[in-house]
């Protein structure tokens, strides 16, 4: 049974899909997780915690997802390894109602935040970390940081319908940014 935390979180990201942040409020929040507006205020002061707990709860899937992708990583060098999982990451399908409820809670939240930039600050200090592993995982930096950008690319494209892959072409993408990650460094 999810916490009362996660519950308002749920609610307030079935709001956000239906309607759009910017429709979202305390009270709607309370009344989709069947609590009081006090209830809600209890776990988030403002609308602005709310989101931010939202995004938080974003970038820790999406490090649960790194984990899962780097300990079933089939090679078992060192090399490389963050870099293909996070590829993997970012450019697996979901498989799940709770990943595919993510990824389009994922898509209004980004969307709708860059009328609130500082609400993007725990979003942006996720890609200085992730990106810091990248530069440091023992390959070439460049093609370590051109498959993150790339799968980033996709990602971004298909939460926003910008012209999505068909599966086949999608595939495709997605083992050549993996083998971005087999090329060994060529740093000087």
């Amino acid at each position: 049974m999810p916490s009362t935390r996660d519950r308002i979180l749920d609610a307030a990201e079935g709001i956000v899909i239906r309607e759009g942040v910017a429709r979202l409020t305390l009270a709607d929040a309370a009344a989709a997780a069947g609590l009081s507006k006090g209830g809600v205020l209890y776990h988030f002061g403002t609308r602005d915690a709310l989101v931010s707990a939202m995004v938080d709860r974003l970038v820790a899937a999406f490090d649960a997802d790194l984990a899962e992708e780097c300990a079933a990583d089939p090679d078992p060098r060192a090399d490389g390894r963050y870099t293909r999982s996070y590829v993997r990451a970012t450019v697996r399908a979901p498989r799940t109602v709770a990943e595919i409820r993510r990824e389009r809670a994922g898509a209004a939240i980004l969307a709708a935040m860059a009328a609130e930039p500082e609400l993007l600050a725990p979003l942006r200090t996720a890609f200085e970390r992730w990106q810091a592993r990248l530069a440091e995982d023992g390959i070439d930096p460049v093609r370590a940081t051109v498959a993150r950008l790339a799968a980033d690319g996709l990602w971004l494209s298909e939460l926003f319908g910008f012209a999505p892959l068909d599966d086949s072409l999608r595939g495709q993408v997605a083992t050549f940014l993996e083998s971005l990650t087999e090329v060994a460094d060529v740093r000087r």
